[in-house]
């Protein structure tokens, strides 16, 4: 390789983004940590203190709201391929009064965050409809992070017939 000045600012300015990504990657964030490492070929199975730890990091310290999240899942589902999810945020989307995220876990999935939605104002409402897919019977829940700091929580167990994420 010839070492001109033009070769070595070249190497020098593709090893930066690489030594970057690197440590925003590996950020502390227990679900992307794992599931980068793993999600090639290997059978996960579910993590309970992982699980608890994205919950903690999502809570953080503040007190739970009654009444903020409606939840509305089938009590048994067939197919854990296709487990038909509903969710509604008690609130008017008006000023401060919307939810920055809302997040979606199954408790026993190998990777419990299924979804994360963000809403703005200018939504008009803050309600979705959506099909997950749960590995076996188990509880799945909902956060629901408020821009005024407030958070909501709703779970349900879900009894599944034939599950799926193996």
């Amino acid at each position: 390789m010839n070492y001109t000045k033009r070769n070595i600012i070249k190497l020098f300015c593709m090893a930066i983004p690489l030594l970057l990504t690197r440590k925003v990657c590996a950020d502390g964030n227990p679900y992307r940590d794992r599931f980068q490492s793993y999600r090639q070929t290997f059978r996960i199975e579910p993590n309970k203190e992982e699980t608890e730890k994205i919950i903690k990091n999502i809570i953080r310290e503040r007190t739970i709201s009654k009444g903020l999240v409606l939840l509305d899942v089938p009590d048994t589902a067939e197919d854990g391929n296709v487990v038909p999810v509903h969710f509604k945020i008690n609130c008017s989307m008006k000023g401060n009064d919307f939810p920055k995220k809302v997040h979606v876990l199954g408790l026993e999935n190998p990777f419990p965050e299924i979804a994360t939605y963000e809403f703005f104002p200018e939504v008009g409402k803050a309600e979705v409809s959506f099909r997950c897919r749960m590995r076996k019977s188990s509880y799945l829940m909902i956060i629901a992070e408020m821009s005024d700091g407030r958070v909501g929580l709703e779970k349900k167990y879900v009894d599944v017939m034939l599950g799926a994420c193996s």
